[in-house]
């Protein structure tokens, strides 16, 4: 899904590394190798060239002098790096040592496709299914053994003999002659050889000799390739391990297809083992439940509060959104929300034991009435934040990236219903079996008992909980009481650290780029598969054929999508230009002129060299056929005797449809005996493949700009155009990635505040809660960039992540702040806020930390960007939290944190003609009823 669902219209992986129009290009290509490349057409190998064993069952001008060489989409590609771990080679592929060292091993390699080849015939293809046997690889060591005389029959070794020195200066010096001469004579407009290259030997192709090769004298190669003529990727697949990549330190040598098929099989069953550690990473967070409420009982409500929200969410998500589309992210988001919801767990439990230490007497029912009021309340305001800034990320376009959003929006909020579903309940049976004497490790793995010895009834004054001595206090407390010591008494220095920390990492943050390359990469830097593709960018064929992207240029339809953006599956109607007309006279002329205009243009080339637009094909057939005495039936029952552009607009729609049908040009649509839709097939220079975002985006404006300024002169009913081409709709892909990046960040920052100042009703701790969040996004994203990550497709399915849950733990502490009514010193709040929350806080923290280390083993890209960027956010959200929060809460938070919105609410009552004084009457009262339960401090 991450590779094939990011864009409505995006085509498969395979298919966008051979870009729609390339296939076009392929075609001509076979044509091309054989008299081109060679220079020699259809010329067999060299006749002193090697005899193979039964040469009559194999045919080797099938594969060494043909297209299926290069474009065998099963071939067996072996890349070979010279001393791999270095940064500068100081030997060459032609020395005669390493040339030993790569025949070697292609002898090796070859006799394990021999064996897979006599067990499954259909493994290797250029012999007969009975020979049993596969075709030596096209490589180096092929091309010198065409190159050197009289080695029939002989082994590695006994041509290395043959391979001398003066043998290696001729050998090498012939290659460099060869490949200069190639460069110069190869046309990147057209992808072809303008003339041809007759210094090159027999079957010399440019995937032998790295970019590097030839230019200024240099002769040391360090890159190559041996390709081996093979047809069932399954089979190979199994046997991949045995194919001799060489020593490894010298020379190292990895395989793959030619288009990658290895390495996503690879990935696929990689998925799978990951999605093991996923599991692992998710029973982490159950284990973490269990430590933190030591409580079988509490631990299995919150696993089934987490289970439960997962179908309830994907009902939601499937019957009432009526969202059919449900990608492999998903499942990702159910770790999230686990993570999510066991923070759920821990605040409710918290807060119930922190008020049972407060009122050791009091009934459940009154712990109920206290506890679930505030730890609903400080749980709704996380959820909604959380849940806002998930399907903030709705905002994006893109399928998979939409659809997780929606998904783990809708699980962070069952986890919050499931929580005051299920856990509430089960905490008043789990204190009543405690107040009751229940004493098992299913109730509870640890506690204190209950001091008979004290009257419940008479004389108990319930002392705050940041007013114990630290002796009364838990270990967890205890560490969170120094810690609060500690802030209130360096609070000015770590102040100052903390404005220099914000500012660093908002300027290091903004250095986030994005993507130089298209390629999205599920394998992580130095795996052989990966080193396959790497090190086969450094060819010479790549340099030359991956230069360019195909574009279309479409008449007689109008931009947009009838189809779901949500579901991928669903294709959109094409929608037409009424407008178009390309019969009339004037509209044909213009046709007729636009293709030369355009591939004059200096940035639009011919998609092959003998490429005519469809326009153009039409009147040279038109010319032709006028021209003959016996003509195509399709021209004299529709062309009206035309003899080229323009003709007779009322023949025109019959002619160019059938001459369309004629010729299976699938460039001209029509319907209902008239041209609807016209495709103008070109070429970019730009290599969507390896190419910048501002690179692609230029080479679209400059497409755009032409367009615009070719329609200001056009006729009307050919004046209007689409442009399309699979780098576009990357590059746009790109776009949204960056807007829902930017925009769900500006939405999370704003429903935040929105929630912080409804729940705290205080502006000071509203900016509070801004500055924090935004040190979390800000250092999260500052800490990507030092990891030198871009801001692509995976990043951006993080990003949105990170967004989510770096509100929760900066909320609950405000909620906790202003949690004592009344007039009270903002030192004994932050102290309050620490002791009360911290614990919860940390638990969750904690939990997520440790399932995010697990998912760090994973093998897919993706598994560990995931959990490095899970990892980065809850550190810098817990630093955020803990740090810059509570000591700008510590210097400059309210002792009355609501008394400013309180007064102006006052006002706006008097205002609505309601009388003010009942209704402060009723918050005195209320503050007298909280006020009755601790007791007074005075600082």
């Amino acid at each position: 899904d991450a590779q094939n669902n990011v864009a409505r219209g995006y085509i498969e992986l395979e298919a966008r590394r051979r870009l729609s129009s390339d296939h076009q290009t392929t075609t001509t290509m076979v044509d091309y190798f054989q008299n081109n490349i060679f220079g020699y057409g259809n010329t067999r190998i060299s006749s002193h060239g090697r005899k193979l064993e039964g040469e009559e069952t194999c045919d080797t001008d099938s594969f060494y002098s043909s297209a299926d060489l290069t474009f065998g989409e099963d071939n067996l590609y072996a890349m070979w790096k010279l001393q791999p771990d270095d940064d500068v080679a100081t030997k060459s592929m032609l020395d005669n040592d390493i040339l030993l060292k790569i025949c070697v091993a292609e002898t090796n390699t070859l006799e394990v496709l021999d064996k897979l080849e006599a067990t499954d015939s259909s493994t290797c293809s250029g012999c007969s299914e009975t020979s049993g046997r596969c075709l030596p690889p096209h490589s180096l060591v092929l091309l010198l053994r065409n190159y050197v005389a009289d080695w029939a029959d002989k082994s590695c070794s006994d041509l290395m003999d043959l391979y001398t020195a003066a043998v290696q200066e001729e050998f090498t010096a012939s290659l460099v002659k060869c490949v200069n001469e190639f460069r110069d004579q190869w046309d990147p407009a057209t992808q072809t050889l303008i003339g041809v290259a007759t210094s090159c030997p027999s079957i010399f192709l440019p995937h032998l000799v790295d970019a590097e090769f030839g230019i200024n004298g240099n002769t040391n190669l360090r890159y190559t390739s041996s390709v081996f003529y093979t047809d069932d990727m399954e089979a190979y697949y199994k046997g991949r391990d045995d194919f001799d990549g060489s020593d490894g330190e010298i020379l190292s040598g990895v395989y793959d297809t030619t288009y990658g098929s290895i390495n996503e099989k690879y990935v696929d069953i990689l998925v799978q083992s990951d999605m093991l550690l996923a599991v692992a990473s998710l029973t982490v967070t159950f284990l973490a439940m269990g430590v933190h409420t030591r409580s079988a009982w509490l631990t299995m409500i919150g696993i089934l509060q987490i289970i439960y929200a997962i179908p309830l969410a994907y009902f939601v998500y499937v019957f009432i959104a009526n969202l059919k589309f449900f990608p492999f992210l998903n499942f990702i988001g159910v770790f999230v929300a686990a993570a999510l919801g066991a923070d759920d767990l821990f605040v409710a439990v918290d807060k119930w034991k922190n008020a049972r230490i407060q009122r050791p007497y009091d009934s459940v029912e009154d712990i109920a009435e206290v506890v679930f009021p505030d730890a609903a309340g400080a749980m709704l305001l996380t959820t909604s934040t959380t849940a806002v800034a998930f399907f903030a990320t709705c905002i994006c376009p893109v399928a998979p990236i939409l659809a997780f959003a929606v998904f783990c929006g809708l699980m962070v909020a069952f986890n919050y219903i499931m929580n005051v579903l299920l856990v509430f309940p089960a905490l008043c049976i789990y204190d009543n079996w405690i107040e009751n004497g229940k004493d098992n490790f299913l109730v509870s793995c640890s506690r204190k008992k209950k001091d008979k010895n004290l009257d419940d009834s008479e004389g108990f004054e319930r002392i705050s909980f940041s007013l114990q001595s630290r002796e009364d206090m838990s270990f967890i407390h205890k560490i969170l009481s120094y810690f609060a010591d500690f802030l209130h008494k360096f609070r000015w220095p770590i102040f100052v650290l903390s404005i220099v920390a914000i500012g660093l990492c908002i300027y290091f943050g903004t250095q986030l780029s994005l993507p130089q390359t298209s390629e999205v990469r599920l394998l992580p830097k130095g795996h052989p598969l990966e080193n396959h593709f790497v090190w086969s960018m450094a060819l010479l064929s790549a340099a030359l054929y991956s230069t360019g992207s195909g574009v279309e240029i479409t008449f007689g339809l109008i931009p947009g999508d009838t189809g779901s953006s949500i579901n991928p599956d669903e294709l959109s109607k094409l929608l037409l230009d009424n407008t178009f007309d390309p019969s009339l006279p004037e509209s044909q002329e213009y046709l007729l002129n636009f293709c030369e205009r355009l591939f004059t243009s200096g940035f639009a080339f011919e998609p092959y060299s003998d490429y005519r637009c469809p326009i153009n094909s039409f009147n040279d057939w038109l010319e032709t056929q006028s021209s003959l005495d016996s003509q195509d039936i399709v021209y004299t029952e529709n062309c009206s005797s035309a003899d080229g552009l323009p003709m007779d607009p009322a023949a025109f729609d019959a002619c160019l449809i059938a001459w369309s049908k004629e010729t299976v040009t699938d460039h001209v649509l029509a319907d209902r005996g008239a041209v609807k839709i016209l495709t103008i097939q070109t070429r970019s220079n730009i290599n969507g493949g390896n190419a910048a975002q501002t690179v692609i985006g230029a080479e679209l404006q400059k497409y755009e700009d032409w367009l615009q300024n070719e329609f200001e002169t056009a006729p009307s009913s050919v004046n209007k155009a689409i442009c399309t081409s699979s780098i576009f709709w990357w590059y746009d892909t790109n776009q949204q990635m960056v807007k829902t990046a930017v925009g769900a960040v500006a939405i999370a920052l704003g429903f935040s505040a929105a929630v912080v100042l409804f729940s705290s009703r205080s502006l000071i701790l509203t900016l509070f809660t801004f500055a924090c969040i935004l040190y979390v996004l800000a250092a999260t994203t500052a800490s990507l960039v030092g990891l030198g990550w871009e801001l692509g497709f995976l990043e951006s399915i993080c990003f949105a992540i990170m967004v989510g849950i770096s509100c929760d733990f900066v909320i609950h502490f405000g909620h906790a702040y202003i949690h004592e009514p009344g007039s009270v010193s903002k030192e004994f709040r932050t102290r309050h806020a620490i002791l009360h929350m911290g614990p919860s806080i940390l638990a969750a923290a904690v939990t997520t930390l440790s399932s995010a280390l697990v998912m760090l083993f994973c093998k897919v890209v993706f598994f560990t960007k995931f959990a490095v960027i899970l990892l980065m956010a809850v550190v810098h959200a817990t630093i955020g939290s803990f740090v810059i929060y509570l000591v700008l809460c510590n210097l400059f938070g309210p002792s009355e944190p609501t008394k400013f919105i309180d007064g102006i609410a006052t006002k706006c009552l008097k205002c609505c003609g309601k009388n003010a004084d009942d209704e402060t009457n009723d918050l005195a009262l209320k503050e007298e009823n909280r006020n009755s339960s601790k007791v007074s401090v005075e600082c």
